[in-house]
Formats: C-alpha cells, sequence, structure tokens
C-alpha cells in the first residue's frame, strides 16, 4: 500500500522491520528490492537480491529477479547461471523456465532451448512444441459448459445433423476447431 501511495520512506521502514523479524521470506527481500528500484538505487537492487539470497537459499522468485538484473545489465552468463541455480533448489518453478528459455532465445541457443524443453517435459510431464491431447478436448467442455449458447448447439446440431442426415461428432469438431 505504502509503494502505491509512493510513500517510499514509511515502506523502507515497514519492510526493514519485517526483515529484521524474518529474513529467509524471499518475499520480503523482493519488496526492499522493488522500493530501491522505485528510488533509482540500481546499487543496491542488487546488494539487496544477494543478500535475500544469502537468507532465503530456496527463493525461486529471488533468484529470477536477481538474473533480470542482470540480463538488464546485459550479463547474461550470469543471468544464465542464476537461474540454473534456481531451477536446481526449485525444479518445479515454472516463471525459471520460462526466463532461461527467453535468455536462450535472446542468446538464439537453439541447442540450450531444446534440452530446456527436454528438461521441463520430465518434470512437467509434457513437451512444449506438442499440445497436450487431452487440453483440447477439456477445453471444449468448458466452454460448453459456460456458455448459454454454447449449452445449445448439440440441439442445433442435432436438428442440423437429421436434415442432412450426416453422423457428426461435436467434441471432435470443437477440438479441431479450437486446435491451431
Amino acid at each position: 500500500l505504502e509503494m502505491r501511495s509512493e510513500n517510499f520512506a514509511k515502506a523502507k521502514t515497514l519492510i526493514s522491520e519485517g526483515l529484521t523479524k524474518d529474513k529467509t521470506q524471499g518475499s520480503g527481500w523482493l519488496v526492499a528490492a522493488q522500493i530501491e528500484e522505485r528510488l533509482g538505487n540500481e546499487g543496491l537492487v542488487e546488494l539487496i537480491l544477494k543478500r535475500g539470497l544469502e537468507c532465503a537459499p530456496y527463493s525461486a522468485e529471488l533468484y529470477c529477479a536477481l538474473a533480470e538484473f542482470n540480463i538488464q545489465r546485459g550479463k547474461i552468463q550470469i543471468a544464465r547461471t542464476l537461474l540454473e541455480k534456481g531451477l536446481e533448489v526449485d525444479p518445479s518453478h515454472a516463471p525459471l523456465y520460462h526466463s532461461l528459455a527467453e535468455l536462450e532465445a535472446r542468446v538464439f541457443n537453439i541447442e540450450g532451448l531444446a534440452q530446456l524443453n527436454k528438461r521441463a517435459a520430465e518434470i512437467f510431464n509434457t513437451n512444449a512444441l506438442e499440445p497436450p491431447p487431452a487440453s483440447m478436448k477439456l477445453l471444449s467442455q468448458k466452454l460448453r459448459a459456460s456458455s448459454p449458447a454454447m449449452k445449445k448447439i448439440p440441439t442445433v446440431v442435432a436438428a442440423l445433423t437429421k436434415m442432412v442426415e450426416i453422423e457428426f461428432d461435436l467434441d471432435e469438431t470443437v477440438t479441431e476447431m479450437m486446435d491451431p
């Protein structure tokens, strides 16, 4: 609230008190870094994020934030190392995969992207290059269930198919229409 109202002095006081009581919460360090960033204290941002990782070494968000800080300064290898370390700490933290994929794409590391895709597929039981087969069917079911107009489609389609005397599988057709 203090940050929204741009009362940074009060925000710094509050987050300092919070971090004094519990230094192990990565979110506190992120807020402290955001305050300094809004104040234009770039050097302090990096120091706060590094100190945050010392106190909260299992915070995937801190690894991600410090990596992003380094990317903005062109320190690609440092950022990559931080993102990799974050994935070691929390292999199921999807934003780390996303940030690392963006980094690898930025430097045109196709091999690195392929390896990251394989790694993510092992963790999340999916392949980013192929949509899961059930996802489109589930989406069509959700669309049908959520929209009054969609609920009428089976009745309308059934009437139309009787008129033209063909067999029609609504689930399959909606899935095909929704599949890119």
